[in-house]
Protein backbone atom coordinates (compact mmCIF):
# COMPACT_ATOMS: atom_id res chain seq x y z
CA UNK A 1 0.00 0.00 0.00
CA UNK A 2 1.20 3.41 -0.67
CA UNK A 3 2.21 5.88 1.67
CA UNK A 4 -0.74 8.29 0.40
CA UNK A 5 -3.13 5.79 0.77
CA UNK A 6 -2.04 4.50 4.38
CA UNK A 7 -2.82 8.40 4.88
CA UNK A 8 -6.00 7.88 3.57
CA UNK A 9 -6.74 5.11 5.53
CA UNK A 10 -5.20 6.52 8.95
CA UNK A 11 -7.54 9.18 8.52
CA UNK A 12 -10.76 7.15 8.27
CA UNK A 13 -9.89 5.16 11.39
CA UNK A 14 -9.85 8.49 13.47
CA UNK A 15 -13.81 9.00 13.09
CA UNK A 16 -15.69 5.75 15.12
CA UNK A 17 -16.22 2.55 14.39
CA UNK A 18 -19.52 2.80 13.20
CA UNK A 19 -19.33 5.00 9.89
CA UNK A 20 -16.13 3.21 9.36
CA UNK A 21 -17.44 -0.11 9.37
CA UNK A 22 -19.54 -1.55 5.95
CA UNK A 23 -19.03 1.62 3.64
CA UNK A 24 -21.17 -0.57 1.05
CA UNK A 25 -24.01 -0.33 3.50
CA UNK A 26 -23.58 3.50 3.89
CA UNK A 27 -22.83 3.63 0.09
CA UNK A 28 -26.30 1.95 -0.40
CA UNK A 29 -28.80 4.19 1.59
CA UNK A 30 -27.13 7.29 -0.01
CA UNK A 31 -27.99 5.53 -3.22
CA UNK A 32 -31.11 4.39 -2.46
CA UNK A 33 -32.18 7.96 -1.07
CA UNK A 34 -30.87 9.87 -4.12
CA UNK A 35 -32.94 7.21 -6.34
CA UNK A 36 -35.72 8.26 -4.08
CA UNK A 37 -35.75 11.88 -4.18
CA UNK A 38 -35.13 11.57 -7.65
CA UNK A 39 -38.10 9.94 -8.94
CA UNK A 40 -40.10 12.45 -6.56
CA UNK A 41 -42.06 14.18 -8.93
CA UNK A 42 -40.16 13.27 -11.77
CA UNK A 43 -42.80 14.27 -14.34
CA UNK A 44 -43.86 17.42 -12.59
CA UNK A 45 -40.83 19.29 -10.52
CA UNK A 46 -38.85 20.45 -14.05
CA UNK A 47 -40.42 22.29 -17.35
CA UNK A 48 -39.40 20.00 -20.13
CA UNK A 49 -36.80 21.79 -21.71
CA UNK A 50 -35.87 21.95 -25.25
CA UNK A 51 -32.48 19.65 -24.90
CA UNK A 52 -33.75 16.90 -23.70
CA UNK A 53 -36.74 17.03 -25.85
CA UNK A 54 -33.92 17.09 -28.59
CA UNK A 55 -31.88 14.56 -26.92
CA UNK A 56 -35.31 11.95 -26.65
CA UNK A 57 -35.49 12.42 -30.41
CA UNK A 58 -32.04 11.68 -31.23
CA UNK A 59 -32.41 8.93 -28.86
CA UNK A 60 -35.15 7.32 -30.45
CA UNK A 61 -33.32 7.41 -33.63
CA UNK A 62 -30.30 5.46 -32.66
CA UNK A 63 -32.94 3.19 -31.29
CA UNK A 64 -33.91 2.24 -34.61
CA UNK A 65 -30.74 2.26 -36.27
CA UNK A 66 -29.55 5.28 -37.49
CA UNK A 67 -27.09 8.02 -37.00
CA UNK A 68 -28.44 10.98 -34.84
CA UNK A 69 -29.63 13.93 -37.33
CA UNK A 70 -31.61 17.08 -36.74
CA UNK A 71 -33.16 18.82 -39.46
CA UNK A 72 -32.30 16.07 -42.03
CA UNK A 73 -28.72 17.18 -41.06
CA UNK A 74 -26.35 14.96 -39.22
CA UNK A 75 -26.15 15.52 -35.44
CA UNK A 76 -22.62 15.68 -34.52
CA UNK A 77 -22.51 18.70 -31.92
CA UNK A 78 -22.59 16.11 -29.07
CA UNK A 79 -21.27 12.63 -29.49
CA UNK A 80 -23.69 9.96 -29.28
CA UNK A 81 -22.92 7.64 -25.94
CA UNK A 82 -26.04 8.88 -24.27
CA UNK A 83 -27.94 8.72 -26.93
CA UNK A 84 -26.98 4.90 -27.95
CA UNK A 85 -27.74 4.64 -23.84
CA UNK A 86 -31.09 6.11 -24.39
CA UNK A 87 -31.81 4.11 -27.52
CA UNK A 88 -31.42 1.18 -25.96
CA UNK A 89 -33.57 1.75 -22.88
CA UNK A 90 -36.03 2.67 -25.89
CA UNK A 91 -35.72 -0.87 -27.55
CA UNK A 92 -35.20 -2.79 -24.06
CA UNK A 93 -38.47 -1.27 -22.65
CA UNK A 94 -40.49 -0.42 -26.01
CA UNK A 95 -40.98 3.07 -25.19
CA UNK A 96 -43.11 5.03 -27.83
CA UNK A 97 -44.62 8.64 -28.43
CA UNK A 98 -43.63 11.76 -29.58
CA UNK A 99 -40.38 13.63 -28.19
CA UNK A 100 -42.18 15.24 -25.61
CA UNK A 101 -43.61 11.38 -24.44
CA UNK A 102 -40.21 9.83 -24.78
CA UNK A 103 -38.48 12.81 -22.86
CA UNK A 104 -40.50 12.46 -19.87
CA UNK A 105 -39.98 8.37 -19.94
CA UNK A 106 -36.35 8.45 -20.78
CA UNK A 107 -35.94 11.17 -17.53
CA UNK A 108 -36.06 7.84 -15.29
CA UNK A 109 -32.08 6.49 -17.13
CA UNK A 110 -30.83 9.74 -15.18
CA UNK A 111 -32.25 9.46 -12.16
CA UNK A 112 -30.97 5.87 -11.88
CA UNK A 113 -27.58 7.64 -13.16
CA UNK A 114 -27.79 10.35 -10.95
CA UNK A 115 -28.34 8.43 -8.04
CA UNK A 116 -25.23 6.04 -8.82
CA UNK A 117 -23.15 9.43 -9.03
CA UNK A 118 -23.68 10.07 -5.27
CA UNK A 119 -22.43 6.49 -4.44
CA UNK A 120 -18.64 6.95 -6.23
CA UNK A 121 -18.81 10.22 -4.95
CA UNK A 122 -19.21 8.81 -1.39
CA UNK A 123 -16.36 6.47 -2.19
CA UNK A 124 -13.94 8.94 -3.49
CA UNK A 125 -14.74 11.85 -0.86
CA UNK A 126 -13.89 8.69 1.34
CA UNK A 127 -11.30 8.06 0.25
CA UNK A 128 -9.73 11.64 -0.01
CA UNK A 129 -11.21 12.78 3.59
CA UNK A 130 -12.57 9.87 5.22
CA UNK A 131 -15.83 8.58 6.32
CA UNK A 132 -17.79 11.29 8.14
CA UNK A 133 -16.87 13.82 5.25
CA UNK A 134 -17.76 11.41 2.97
CA UNK A 135 -20.82 11.06 4.11
CA UNK A 136 -21.76 14.54 4.40
CA UNK A 137 -20.62 14.85 1.18
CA UNK A 138 -23.05 12.36 0.42
CA UNK A 139 -26.09 13.99 1.40
CA UNK A 140 -25.00 17.10 -0.38
CA UNK A 141 -25.02 15.58 -3.72
CA UNK A 142 -28.32 13.53 -2.83
CA UNK A 143 -30.08 16.83 -2.49
CA UNK A 144 -28.52 19.16 -4.40
CA UNK A 145 -31.34 21.40 -5.98
CA UNK A 146 -28.86 22.02 -9.03
CA UNK A 147 -28.08 18.39 -9.60
CA UNK A 148 -31.43 17.10 -8.53
CA UNK A 149 -32.32 19.67 -11.59
CA UNK A 150 -29.81 17.85 -13.93
CA UNK A 151 -30.47 14.49 -13.22
CA UNK A 152 -34.40 14.89 -13.24
CA UNK A 153 -34.29 15.81 -17.34
CA UNK A 154 -32.49 13.75 -20.12
CA UNK A 155 -29.15 15.75 -20.08
CA UNK A 156 -26.04 14.36 -21.33
CA UNK A 157 -24.40 15.98 -18.30
CA UNK A 158 -25.48 13.09 -15.68
CA UNK A 159 -24.43 10.25 -17.70
CA UNK A 160 -20.93 12.67 -18.62
CA UNK A 161 -20.29 13.17 -15.06
CA UNK A 162 -20.89 9.57 -14.04
CA UNK A 163 -18.08 8.45 -16.36
CA UNK A 164 -15.82 11.36 -14.97
CA UNK A 165 -16.36 10.17 -11.44
CA UNK A 166 -15.94 6.36 -11.99
CA UNK A 167 -12.86 7.10 -13.96
CA UNK A 168 -11.33 9.45 -11.08
CA UNK A 169 -12.26 6.29 -8.55
CA UNK A 170 -10.20 4.05 -10.39
CA UNK A 171 -7.39 6.24 -10.99
CA UNK A 172 -7.08 6.81 -6.91
CA UNK A 173 -7.48 2.89 -6.58
CA UNK A 174 -4.79 2.62 -9.00
CA UNK A 175 -2.50 4.55 -6.29
CA UNK A 176 -3.37 1.79 -3.54
CA UNK A 177 -0.10 0.20 -5.40
CA UNK A 178 3.93 1.46 -5.71
CA UNK A 179 4.88 2.30 -9.48
CA UNK A 180 4.88 -0.62 -11.33
CA UNK A 181 2.52 -3.16 -13.28
CA UNK A 182 0.08 -3.20 -10.78
CA UNK A 183 -0.92 0.50 -10.73
CA UNK A 184 -0.36 0.64 -14.57
CA UNK A 185 -3.11 -1.89 -14.87
CA UNK A 186 -5.34 -0.10 -12.50
CA UNK A 187 -4.94 2.88 -14.76
CA UNK A 188 -6.30 1.52 -18.05
CA UNK A 189 -9.75 1.13 -16.16
CA UNK A 190 -9.60 4.86 -15.62
CA UNK A 191 -8.56 5.93 -18.57
CA UNK A 192 -11.40 3.85 -20.47
CA UNK A 193 -14.10 5.66 -18.49
CA UNK A 194 -12.25 8.96 -19.33
CA UNK A 195 -12.77 7.85 -22.95
CA UNK A 196 -16.18 6.77 -22.14
CA UNK A 197 -16.80 10.33 -20.82
CA UNK A 198 -15.57 12.00 -24.08
CA UNK A 199 -17.98 10.57 -26.56
CA UNK A 200 -21.02 11.48 -23.93
CA UNK A 201 -19.65 14.80 -24.54
CA UNK A 202 -16.53 16.43 -25.27
CA UNK A 203 -15.73 19.44 -23.19
CA UNK A 204 -15.64 16.39 -20.49
CA UNK A 205 -11.80 16.87 -21.70
CA UNK A 206 -11.47 19.83 -19.25
CA UNK A 207 -12.44 17.25 -16.10
CA UNK A 208 -10.01 14.39 -17.35
CA UNK A 209 -7.24 15.09 -19.82
CA UNK A 210 -6.58 18.49 -18.34
CA UNK A 211 -6.20 17.60 -15.41
CA UNK A 212 -3.78 14.77 -15.91
CA UNK A 213 -1.70 16.93 -18.01
CA UNK A 214 -1.41 19.54 -15.25
CA UNK A 215 -0.95 16.62 -12.62
CA UNK A 216 2.09 15.66 -14.56
CA UNK A 217 3.94 19.06 -14.97
CA UNK A 218 2.49 20.17 -11.03
CA UNK A 219 4.77 18.29 -8.46
CA UNK A 220 4.79 15.37 -10.55
CA UNK A 221 1.73 14.31 -8.97
CA UNK A 222 1.10 11.85 -11.82
CA UNK A 223 4.13 10.76 -13.51
CA UNK A 224 4.69 10.99 -17.12
CA UNK A 225 4.89 7.57 -17.90
CA UNK A 226 0.85 7.10 -16.24
CA UNK A 227 0.07 10.16 -18.88
CA UNK A 228 1.57 8.57 -21.72
CA UNK A 229 0.07 5.08 -21.21
CA UNK A 230 -3.73 6.86 -20.38
CA UNK A 231 -4.27 9.13 -23.05
CA UNK A 232 -4.06 6.49 -25.87
CA UNK A 233 -6.58 4.20 -23.78
CA UNK A 234 -8.80 7.63 -23.00
CA UNK A 235 -8.39 8.27 -26.92
CA UNK A 236 -9.73 4.38 -28.10
CA UNK A 237 -14.04 5.13 -27.92
CA UNK A 238 -13.61 8.76 -29.43
CA UNK A 239 -11.34 7.16 -32.60
CA UNK A 240 -13.90 4.63 -32.55
CA UNK A 241 -16.73 7.25 -33.02
CA UNK A 242 -14.54 9.38 -36.24
CA UNK A 243 -13.95 6.32 -37.82
CA UNK A 244 -17.55 5.36 -38.20
CA UNK A 245 -18.15 9.01 -39.33
CA UNK A 246 -15.06 8.63 -41.37
CA UNK A 247 -17.03 5.29 -43.55
CA UNK A 248 -20.10 7.08 -43.70
CA UNK A 249 -18.16 10.04 -45.39
CA UNK A 250 -19.83 12.77 -43.09
CA UNK A 251 -16.51 14.11 -42.04
CA UNK A 252 -16.70 17.56 -43.52
CA UNK A 253 -19.88 18.01 -41.55
CA UNK A 254 -18.36 16.64 -38.07
CA UNK A 255 -15.47 19.20 -38.44
CA UNK A 256 -18.07 21.77 -39.27
CA UNK A 257 -20.34 21.07 -36.60
CA UNK A 258 -16.92 20.48 -34.13
CA UNK A 259 -16.14 24.30 -35.06
CA UNK A 260 -19.07 25.94 -34.34
CA UNK A 261 -19.43 24.03 -31.07
CA UNK A 262 -15.84 25.20 -29.85
CA UNK A 263 -16.72 28.63 -31.23
CA UNK A 264 -19.72 29.06 -28.77
CA UNK A 265 -18.81 27.58 -25.95
CA UNK A 266 -15.80 29.80 -25.90
CA UNK A 267 -17.62 32.93 -26.48
CA UNK A 268 -16.95 34.09 -30.05
CA UNK A 269 -20.31 32.87 -31.03
CA UNK A 270 -23.08 33.38 -28.97
CA UNK A 271 -26.13 31.13 -29.88
CA UNK A 272 -27.74 29.98 -26.58
CA UNK A 273 -26.95 30.73 -22.60
CA UNK A 274 -27.07 34.29 -20.83
CA UNK A 275 -24.97 35.86 -22.33
CA UNK A 276 -26.52 35.36 -25.83
CA UNK A 277 -29.99 37.02 -25.04
CA UNK A 278 -29.62 40.90 -24.98
CA UNK A 279 -32.75 41.64 -22.88
CA UNK A 280 -31.24 38.46 -20.15
CA UNK A 281 -29.95 39.85 -16.81
CA UNK A 282 -27.76 36.99 -15.24
CA UNK A 283 -27.00 38.89 -11.84
CA UNK A 284 -30.93 39.61 -11.54
CA UNK A 285 -31.85 36.01 -12.41
CA UNK A 286 -28.94 34.87 -10.17
CA UNK A 287 -30.37 36.82 -7.41
CA UNK A 288 -34.16 35.53 -8.58
CA UNK A 289 -33.09 31.80 -8.24
CA UNK A 290 -30.91 32.34 -5.09
CA UNK A 291 -33.97 31.09 -2.81
CA UNK A 292 -34.06 28.17 -5.02
CA UNK A 293 -30.25 27.15 -5.69
CA UNK A 294 -28.18 29.36 -3.26
CA UNK A 295 -26.35 26.27 -2.01
CA UNK A 296 -25.58 25.16 -5.86
CA UNK A 297 -24.52 28.70 -6.35
CA UNK A 298 -22.33 28.59 -3.85
CA UNK A 299 -20.58 25.25 -5.04
CA UNK A 300 -20.39 27.05 -8.11
CA UNK A 301 -18.14 29.89 -6.56
CA UNK A 302 -16.32 27.30 -4.48
CA UNK A 303 -15.15 25.17 -6.60
CA UNK A 304 -12.02 26.98 -8.16
CA UNK A 305 -10.85 28.00 -4.55
CA UNK A 306 -11.00 24.65 -3.14
CA UNK A 307 -9.43 23.08 -5.80
CA UNK A 308 -6.47 25.26 -5.10
CA UNK A 309 -6.30 24.55 -1.78
CA UNK A 310 -6.66 20.43 -2.54
CA UNK A 311 -3.71 21.03 -5.22
CA UNK A 312 -1.35 22.44 -2.67
CA UNK A 313 -1.51 19.36 -0.78
CA UNK A 314 1.34 17.24 0.02
CA UNK A 315 -0.78 14.11 -0.97
CA UNK A 316 -0.67 13.02 -4.53
CA UNK A 317 -4.11 11.84 -4.56
CA UNK A 318 -5.57 14.94 -2.75
CA UNK A 319 -3.85 17.20 -5.67
CA UNK A 320 -4.82 15.24 -8.33
CA UNK A 321 -8.95 16.20 -7.03
CA UNK A 322 -7.63 19.52 -6.15
CA UNK A 323 -6.55 19.58 -10.01
CA UNK A 324 -9.94 18.68 -11.19
CA UNK A 325 -12.04 20.71 -8.95
CA UNK A 326 -9.29 23.33 -10.13
CA UNK A 327 -9.67 22.91 -13.80
CA UNK A 328 -13.76 22.41 -13.65
CA UNK A 329 -14.12 25.82 -11.77
CA UNK A 330 -12.00 27.64 -14.32
CA UNK A 331 -14.16 26.58 -17.10
CA UNK A 332 -17.03 27.94 -15.33
CA UNK A 333 -16.04 30.92 -14.58
CA UNK A 334 -14.72 31.17 -17.98
CA UNK A 335 -18.44 30.71 -19.45
CA UNK A 336 -20.28 32.39 -17.22
CA UNK A 337 -17.61 35.92 -18.12
CA UNK A 338 -17.35 35.10 -21.54
CA UNK A 339 -18.61 31.72 -22.91
CA UNK A 340 -21.91 29.83 -23.41
CA UNK A 341 -23.38 30.43 -19.97
CA UNK A 342 -25.40 27.53 -19.97
CA UNK A 343 -26.78 26.35 -16.95
CA UNK A 344 -26.13 22.08 -18.00
CA UNK A 345 -21.90 23.31 -18.22
CA UNK A 346 -22.57 23.89 -13.89
CA UNK A 347 -23.49 20.49 -13.40
CA UNK A 348 -19.41 18.81 -13.27
CA UNK A 349 -18.58 21.98 -11.92
CA UNK A 350 -20.28 21.01 -8.79
CA UNK A 351 -19.68 17.65 -8.83
CA UNK A 352 -15.94 18.73 -8.27
CA UNK A 353 -17.01 20.90 -5.54
CA UNK A 354 -18.40 18.45 -3.52
CA UNK A 355 -15.56 16.31 -4.07
CA UNK A 356 -12.96 19.14 -3.37
CA UNK A 357 -14.46 20.86 -0.25
CA UNK A 358 -14.08 18.18 2.03
CA UNK A 359 -10.39 17.71 0.81
CA UNK A 360 -9.31 21.25 1.48
CA UNK A 361 -11.43 21.22 4.30
CA UNK A 362 -8.97 18.68 6.04
CA UNK A 363 -5.88 20.38 4.03
CA UNK A 364 -7.33 23.91 6.85
CA UNK A 365 -7.91 22.10 9.35
CA UNK A 366 -4.67 20.40 9.23
CA UNK A 367 -3.14 23.43 9.19
CA UNK A 368 -5.38 25.15 11.68
CA UNK A 369 -6.76 22.73 14.35
CA UNK A 370 -8.94 25.51 15.62
CA UNK A 371 -11.18 25.52 12.20
CA UNK A 372 -12.57 21.67 12.60
CA UNK A 373 -15.47 23.03 15.21
CA UNK A 374 -16.69 25.75 13.05
CA UNK A 375 -16.09 23.97 9.71
CA UNK A 376 -17.93 20.75 10.94
CA UNK A 377 -20.73 23.16 11.98
CA UNK A 378 -20.74 25.26 8.74
CA UNK A 379 -20.95 21.70 6.97
CA UNK A 380 -23.77 20.39 8.62
CA UNK A 381 -25.56 23.76 8.48
CA UNK A 382 -25.09 23.72 4.66
CA UNK A 383 -26.46 20.28 4.33
CA UNK A 384 -29.57 21.05 6.05
CA UNK A 385 -29.92 23.78 3.71
CA UNK A 386 -29.31 21.90 1.09
CA UNK A 387 -31.63 19.23 1.78
CA UNK A 388 -34.49 21.67 2.18
CA UNK A 389 -33.53 23.57 -0.97
CA UNK A 390 -33.53 20.23 -3.04
CA UNK A 391 -36.96 18.67 -0.93
CA UNK A 392 -39.08 22.09 -2.07
CA UNK A 393 -37.51 21.97 -5.50
CA UNK A 394 -39.05 18.11 -6.12
CA UNK A 395 -42.42 18.75 -4.86
CA UNK A 396 -42.56 22.11 -6.63
CA UNK A 397 -44.98 21.91 -9.88
CA UNK A 398 -43.30 23.22 -12.68
CA UNK A 399 -44.91 21.60 -15.71
CA UNK A 400 -46.51 24.43 -17.89
CA UNK A 401 -45.75 23.30 -21.11
CA UNK A 402 -46.97 19.19 -20.45
CA UNK A 403 -50.10 21.01 -18.49
CA UNK A 404 -50.35 22.74 -21.15
CA UNK A 405 -50.71 20.30 -24.19
CA UNK A 406 -52.67 18.07 -22.08
CA UNK A 407 -55.16 20.54 -21.60
CA UNK A 408 -55.43 21.63 -25.29
CA UNK A 409 -55.74 18.12 -26.39
CA UNK A 410 -58.32 17.38 -24.16
CA UNK A 411 -60.13 20.68 -24.45
CA UNK A 412 -59.47 22.22 -27.99
CA UNK A 413 -61.49 20.93 -30.97
CA UNK A 414 -58.51 18.20 -32.63
CA UNK A 415 -58.78 20.68 -36.05
CA UNK A 416 -57.96 24.09 -34.04
CA UNK A 417 -55.16 25.73 -35.12
CA UNK A 418 -52.45 27.11 -32.24
CA UNK A 419 -50.08 29.16 -32.71
CA UNK A 420 -46.61 28.36 -31.23
CA UNK A 421 -44.17 31.48 -29.76
CA UNK A 422 -41.38 29.47 -28.24
CA UNK A 423 -38.53 27.34 -29.46
CA UNK A 424 -39.25 24.78 -26.64
CA UNK A 425 -42.56 24.92 -27.19
CA UNK A 426 -42.24 24.04 -30.97
CA UNK A 427 -39.59 21.27 -30.28
CA UNK A 428 -41.76 20.00 -27.34
CA UNK A 429 -45.03 19.82 -29.09
CA UNK A 430 -44.62 19.57 -32.83
CA UNK A 431 -45.47 18.26 -34.69
CA UNK A 432 -49.44 18.04 -34.31
CA UNK A 433 -52.04 18.70 -36.42
CA UNK A 434 -52.84 22.52 -37.00
CA UNK A 435 -49.99 23.48 -34.35
CA UNK A 436 -47.35 25.36 -36.24
CA UNK A 437 -45.00 28.29 -34.73
CA UNK A 438 -46.25 31.45 -35.83
CA UNK A 439 -44.71 33.85 -33.35
CA UNK A 440 -46.11 37.30 -34.58
CA UNK A 441 -49.58 39.35 -35.53
CA UNK A 442 -48.38 38.69 -38.63
CA UNK A 443 -48.23 34.74 -39.05
CA UNK A 444 -50.90 34.43 -36.57
CA UNK A 445 -53.22 36.06 -38.33
CA UNK A 446 -52.50 35.00 -42.01
CA UNK A 447 -52.25 31.30 -40.95
CA UNK A 448 -56.17 31.63 -39.24
CA UNK A 449 -55.03 30.82 -35.92
CA UNK A 450 -57.52 30.50 -33.02
CA UNK A 451 -55.14 30.26 -30.37
CA UNK A 452 -51.59 31.17 -28.87
CA UNK A 453 -49.56 29.58 -26.55
CA UNK A 454 -46.86 31.93 -24.68
CA UNK A 455 -44.56 31.47 -22.10
CA UNK A 456 -44.23 34.56 -19.88
CA UNK A 457 -40.58 34.11 -18.75
CA UNK A 458 -38.35 33.09 -21.89
CA UNK A 459 -40.40 35.48 -24.08
CA UNK A 460 -39.92 38.80 -21.84
CA UNK A 461 -36.30 37.32 -21.32
CA UNK A 462 -35.46 36.84 -24.81
CA UNK A 463 -35.36 33.41 -25.09
CA UNK A 464 -38.39 32.49 -27.56
CA UNK A 465 -39.36 33.53 -31.20
CA UNK A 466 -42.28 35.75 -30.32
CA UNK A 467 -41.12 39.88 -29.29
CA UNK A 468 -41.44 40.36 -25.58
CA UNK A 469 -44.15 42.81 -26.87
CA UNK A 470 -46.28 40.36 -27.66
CA UNK A 471 -47.04 39.47 -23.95
CA UNK A 472 -48.27 42.96 -23.76
CA UNK A 473 -50.66 42.53 -26.98
CA UNK A 474 -52.62 39.46 -25.75
CA UNK A 475 -54.21 40.64 -22.58
CA UNK A 476 -55.65 43.55 -24.25
CA UNK A 477 -56.89 41.94 -27.45
CA UNK A 478 -57.43 37.94 -26.02
CA UNK A 479 -59.23 36.14 -23.58
CA UNK A 480 -56.84 34.09 -21.68
CA UNK A 481 -58.46 29.99 -21.79
CA UNK A 482 -55.96 28.20 -19.42
CA UNK A 483 -53.48 29.63 -17.16
CA UNK A 484 -50.54 27.37 -14.99
CA UNK A 485 -47.56 29.06 -13.33
CA UNK A 486 -44.12 27.93 -12.71
CA UNK A 487 -40.51 29.02 -11.48
CA UNK A 488 -39.31 27.82 -14.92
CA UNK A 489 -41.67 28.92 -17.60
CA UNK A 490 -43.72 31.55 -15.36
CA UNK A 491 -47.29 32.02 -16.60
CA UNK A 492 -47.71 29.55 -19.27
CA UNK A 493 -51.21 30.65 -20.96
CA UNK A 494 -53.44 29.31 -23.84
CA UNK A 495 -55.05 32.51 -25.53
CA UNK A 496 -58.23 32.21 -27.60
CA UNK A 497 -57.82 35.27 -30.59
CA UNK A 498 -60.03 37.51 -31.55
CA UNK A 499 -59.93 37.07 -35.69
CA UNK A 500 -60.93 40.55 -36.08
CA UNK A 501 -58.88 42.20 -33.48
CA UNK A 502 -55.92 40.54 -34.84
CA UNK A 503 -56.74 41.46 -38.34
CA UNK A 504 -57.42 44.73 -37.30
CA UNK A 505 -54.00 45.14 -35.81
CA UNK A 506 -51.82 43.56 -38.54
CA UNK A 507 -53.96 46.05 -41.04
CA UNK A 508 -52.89 49.26 -38.97
CA UNK A 509 -49.28 47.76 -38.87
CA UNK A 510 -49.13 46.34 -35.54
CA UNK A 511 -47.18 43.20 -36.89
CA UNK A 512 -44.67 42.89 -33.63
CA UNK A 513 -42.39 40.72 -35.43
CA UNK A 514 -40.30 38.06 -33.91
CA UNK A 515 -37.23 38.59 -32.24
CA UNK A 516 -35.61 35.75 -33.39
CA UNK A 517 -35.63 32.40 -35.46
CA UNK A 518 -36.30 33.44 -39.03
CA UNK A 519 -40.06 33.20 -39.01
CA UNK A 520 -42.62 35.93 -40.20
Amino acid sequence: MSAPTREMVSAERGHGSVLHARPELWALGLGVLALALRALGLRTANEVFIDEVTYAALADQVAHGHLPSSAGQPFFLHPPASFALNGLVIRLFGLSGDAMDLALQLRWVNAVLGAATVVVAYFLVRRLAGPVPALLAGLVLVADPFVLRMDGRVMIETPAGLAVLVGWLFLLRAFDHEPGPARAAGEVPAALFFGIALVCKDMTAVFTLAPLVLAALWKRTLPWASVGRMLPVVAVPYVGYLLLIANDGLATDFVDQKLTGVLRMAGVVQETGFNAAPGADLAGRLVEMVGRFGTSYLLLALCPLVGLVAALSASPVRRLIGLFALCAGLLGAYCVLAGAAEEQFGYSVVLAAVLATPVAARELIARRPGLRRPLAALAVLFCLTGAALGIQARTTTDDGLLAARDWMVATLPADARVGLTSVTGEFALLPHGDWDVWPSLASLESNGAQYALTQSHPLSQGYGYAAPELLDWLPAHAEPVFTVSGPSGGDTVVWRLDRAQLAGAVAAGTTLPPVTGGYP
